[in-house]
């Protein structure tokens, strides 16, 4: 008997059989796959599609390319800039349109808003901070989100009302989609590339997870597109919708790819919002007029300057009540997602990773019997502070990122639930050692059933996949008994001379205890500034 199918595969197996590329893009791809491309033979092509051809011409002509000459025609666009260049501009322009069929303007604003942003910041990133040619940047930019337009079509009002929320409350989507849906829609975007027969490094653009390593000496599309898109994706936030909070990671995350200065950051958006528009002019989107992006970098930098220890208390508790209360939200969305799968014949699975609760609850005993919110006797915090010091002036010197995982296994509270707990821990602990390579000085058992982990040279989002696999891992060991893991943690990218390590500690004790407010395993994290 086959297994069922994942909601991933039933949403791709849906979207195989909706959306395939237009005739005349799939020719283009035919055509340009060949080692000696027929240049008439590609021209006849696009020219069958005169909408098409418009909008090439009217793309070259603009600012993006800063042709000497103006372009009349297809034979002087081939002349001019090349085979690959047009290729790509095709493919962008050539979206099935089956998924903008039935959107509502505001939707489909919303979408292209994002895309042609994205788009135009990949390829001046790749042009002005890597040197290298920003096609291959600007067309996967371009698609990055297709897979927000499928899921629009085949979950309807609820998906729609998810996004709006999620935007409205400045959460984090990709994390709240795999609690919700079983998967996000980034790897539906992959699936889609794929099935189009685009590059791979296209779908791994979107796939892979940005290297925490300089790339800008040499520019490699495999390693560095994915570096490129996650700084387009914190441009396209910042400016496009106006989530002035991402400004301090866009600053560290430029910096450790590309060298990328304050500076730096203001001319390329300033030269990004005319060409922001000449593109919304050729694909005919009309964008709204909006706050001017440099006032919103300007009003950004404003704000970060008033960041305080205090103001990040107040991000971590309002973080973890905007997760719960987002996640409460979502419920609809759930819904729409099984009766998806069960139109496609697969039993419904999971939506909620974690088996989390519909709301905080009260904090609950710890079983070694302190509550779960009480910090770790004072001798053993010293000790564990002294350790990440010493862990944060390494990564200092190395100029590399460093996350701190507060974790606790929890039972009911019964003593043979505690020994229970403690032995989970204790094997998880030792499969991390070995898997991750970690040397004892990054492991601290403050009990029992708690431990920090220091994970140098690791971002805040890996980090996070660390404390999940954990709690896969103590799920796995605890059979029937109701054993769970939850971890907080907190990461910093750019660590100042003489950092003290108590702010680290403490944000991730304050996600911890979050966490521990959770039915479920869970995992809060924050970036510490």
């Amino acid at each position: 008997m086959p297994s069922p199918k994942s909601p991933l595969d039933s949403m791709v197996a849906k979207a195989e059989s909706l959306y395939s590329l237009p005739a005349v893009a799939m020719e283009v791809v035919r055509l340009t796959d060949n080692q000696r491309v027929d240049t008439r033979a590609l021209k006849e092509c696009i020219e069958r599609d005169p909408a098409l051809v418009a909008k090439l011409l009217k793309v070259v002509n603009s600012s993006l390319f800063g042709l000497s000459g103006r372009v009349e025609n297809l034979t002087q666009a081939l002349a001019l800039m090349g085979i690959k260049p047009l290729k790509l501009l095709v493919l962008g322009f050539s979206l099935p349109e089956k998924l903008f069929s039935g959107l509502s303007a505001e939707q489909l604003r919303g979408y292209w808003r994002a895309a042609i942003t994205r788009a135009v910041a990949a390829r001046q990133l790749v042009e002005t901070q890597w040197h290298g040619p920003g096609d291959d940047a600007f067309l996967v930019a371009l698609l990055h989100d297709i897979g927000k337009l499928v899921l629009l079509q085949q979950l309807g009002e609820p998906y729609a009302r998810f996004l709006e929320q999620v935007s409205s409350e400045q959460g984090e989507l990709i994390e709240l989609e795999r609690r919700s849906l079983g998967f996000d829609h980034a790897q539906l975007t992959v699936e889609l590339l794929r099935q189009w027969k685009l590059p791979e490094m296209y779908a791994m653009a979107v796939q892979d997870r940005p290297a925490s390593t300089n790339t800008s000496e040499s520019y490699e599309p495999g390693a560095s597109l994915p570096q490129v898109m996650a700084l387009a994706n914190l441009l396209v936030e910042l400016v496009g919708e106006h989530q002035l909070q991402v400004l301090p990671e866009l600053l560290e995350r430029g910096q450790l790819y590309c060298d990328l200065t304050n500076d730096d950051l203001s001319r390329l958006v300033a030269e990004m919002e005319p060409q922001v528009a000449q593109l919304a002019e050729v694909l005919d989107v009309d964008l709204a007029e909006g706050e001017a992006y440099t006032d919103v970098l300007a009003e950004a930098h404003r704000q970060m300057a008033r960041l305080s220890e205090m103001a990040v208390t107040r991000m971590v508790q309002s973080d973890d009540q905007l997760c719960d209360a987002l996640l409460a939200e979502s419920r609809e969305l759930q819904q729409a997602m099984s009766d998806f799968t069960n139109q496609s014949r697969v039993a419904p699975s999971t939506a909620e990773v974690g088996g989390r609760a519909d709301a905080p609850q009260a904090s609950t005993p710890s079983p070694r019997g302190r509550t779960a919110t009480e910090p770790a006797p004072a001798d053993q915090r010293q000790r564990l502070t002294e350790a990440v010091t010493r862990a944060a002036a390494e990564c200092r010197n190395e100029r590399t990122s460093l996350s701190l995982a507060c974790l606790e296994v929890s039972g009911d509270g019964e003593e043979q639930l505690s020994t229970d707990a403690a032995d989970a821990l204790q094997r998880a602990l030792e499969v991390l050692v070995v898997e991750q390579h970690l040397a004892p000085s990054q492991l601290f058992r403050s009990s029992p059933t708690s431990a920090a982990v220091m994970l140098a040279g690791t971002e805040r989002r890996d980090a996070v996949e660390v404390a999940q696999w954990l709690g896969s891992l103590v799920a796995s060991e605890s059979g029937s008994l109701p054993l769970a893991l939850k971890a907080g943690v907190a990461s910093i990218s750019t660590i100042p001379k003489s950092y003290n390590a108590e702010g680290l500690l403490a944000a991730a004790e304050r996600c911890l205890a979050a966490a521990l407010s959770s039915g479920g395993g869970a995992v809060k994290s924050i970036e510490v500034y």
